[in-house]
C-alpha cells in the first residue's frame, strides 16, 4: 500500500515539473529610453535683462538762444528724425534784446565821433594824450559791447534755426507762439547712432556681470536680428522704481540704426563661454552623491557620476569618467538603475 502511494506522489511531481518546463521563461524587465550622442558644444552662461533704449548723454544737445523772444514757427515734433541743416524752428527776437543791440550800435557811432573830435583837438594841442587814450578806450569798449550783442543775435529780427547735425528730436520744450526767456531750452537733439540700452537685471546676478562683457540686444516686439554690443557700466545701487540693478549697454555702429530711443529691448549678457562636453539638461539627474547620467552600452544602462559646469536654458557642461563613444539617455532616465536593460526609441 505504501509503495502505491509513493508511486502516485512521484507521478504527480513529474507532471508538475513537466508543466513548468513547458512554460516560456519570463521576459527580462527593460525600459524604453531616448538617447543622443555625446558631443562637444560651445556653451555659454548668460544673464538676461529687459529695458529701454535711450540716447547717450554725451550725444544730447539742448538748443537754446542767448536772448529772449518768441518762437513763431515749429518745424519738428518729439521723435522727429532730422538731417543736418534742416529747419527746426523760427525765432523772433524780443523788443528788449533788439533795443540793446540798437543802443550798442549807437554807442559805437558816438564813440567814433568822440575819438575823431578828440584826435582833432589833440592835433591842435587842445587835448591831452590821456584824453585821446580815453577816447580810444571808449570806442574799444563800445565795439566789444556791440560784438557781444551780435553774437547773441540781438541784431537779427527773425532767425531760422537749423539742425547742427543729423539725429533725432528727443524733446520739444516749447509750443509755437511761446515767448521764452534768454537761454531757456527750446528742444533737445541726439546724434544719430549714438544710443545706449539700460537693462535691469536681478540683484543676485549683478556680481557676475562686468564692463566689457558681450551682449546681444533685440527688440522685445518683432523678429529683428540681434544686435551685438558690450556692457559699458554696471550700476552699484538698486533702481527704486524697478527693484533691479541697471546695466548700461553701449549701442553704436551701423547696427544701432535699427533701434530708436524709447524702444523696449531684451538683452542677454554672456558671463562665461567655453567649448566642452555638454548634454541636454534632461540627461542630468541628482542624488545624495551628486550629479549623474546614464550611458547605454550593448542594451544596458550604465550610471556615470559627473561634475557639471556651465549651464544654460538648454545644455549642461559635464565632465568625469565618460565614454565619449557611448550615447547618453536624455528621456526615460528617471526609471533606470545601473545595469538595467533598455530599449532605445521604439525598440
Amino acid at each position: 500500500m505504501n509503495r502505491v502511494r509513493l508511486w502516485r506522489s512521484m507521478c504527480r511531481i513529474a507532471a508538475v515539473c513537466g508543466v513548468l518546463a513547458a512554460q516560456p521563461a519570463a521576459a527580462a524587465v527593460s525600459a524604453l529610453v531616448k538617447v543622443e550622442p555625446l558631443v562637444r558644444h560651445s556653451i555659454s552662461a548668460t544673464v538676461s535683462g529687459y529695458g529701454k533704449v535711450s540716447a547717450e548723454t554725451a550725444s544730447r544737445v539742448t538748443i537754446s538762444l542767448p536772448r529772449a523772444g518768441r518762437v513763431t514757427q515749429l518745424a519738428v515734433t518729439d521723435g522727429a528724425l532730422v538731417h543736418r541743416g534742416q529747419t527746426l524752428f523760427q525765432f523772433h527776437t524780443g523788443a528788449a534784446a533788439s533795443a540793446r543791440y540798437v543802443q550798442a550800435a549807437a554807442a559805437v557811432r558816438f564813440a567814433e565821433k568822440q575819438l575823431q573830435h578828440t584826435s582833432s583837438l589833440f592835433a591842435e594841442k587842445l587835448a591831452t594824450a590821456s584824453q585821446l587814450d580815453a577816447a580810444h578806450q571808449a570806442l574799444a569798449d563800445s565795439e566789444a559791447a556791440l560784438t557781444a550783442q551780435r553774437r547773441m543775435g540781438s541784431g537779427l529780427g527773425v532767425q531760422r534755426v537749423t539742425a547742427p547735425f543729423s539725429g533725432v528730436v528727443l524733446n520739444v520744450a516749447v509750443a509755437q507762439g511761446d515767448r521764452i526767456a534768454a537761454a531757456a531750452p527750446i528742444l533737445t537733439l541726439a546724434r544719430a547712432g549714438q544710443l545706449r540700452a539700460q537693462l535691469g537685471i536681478d540683484p543676485q546676478d549683478v556680481w557676475k556681470v562686468a564692463a566689457g562683457m558681450p551682449v546681444t540686444v533685440r527688440p522685445v516686439f518683432g523678429a529683428a536680428p540681434p544686435l551685438h554690443a558690450r556692457v559699458a557700466a554696471v550700476h552699484g545701487v538698486i533702481n527704486p522704481r524697478t527693484r533691479l540693478v541697471d546695466v548700461v549697454v553701449a549701442l553704436d555702429g551701423p547696427e544701432a540704426g535699427r533701434l530708436l530711443p524709447g524702444m523696449h529691448v531684451a538683452g542677454r549678457i554672456t558671463i562665461a563661454s567655453r567649448r566642452g562636453w555638454a548634454v541636454p539638461r534632461s540627461a542630468v539627474l541628482r542624488d545624495s552623491r551628486g550629479a549623474y547620467l546614464f550611458q547605454v552600452d550593448h542594451g544596458r544602462a550604465h550610471q556615470v557620476y559627473v561634475t557639471t559646469g556651465i549651464e544654460n536654458d538648454r545644455l549642461v557642461e559635464v565632465s568625469g569618467h565618460l565614454d565619449t563613444s557611448l550615447p547618453v539617455v536624455v528621456l526615460g532616465n528617471y526609471e533606470l538603475k545601473n545595469g538595467m536593460a533598455v530599449r532605445v526609441g521604439g525598440q
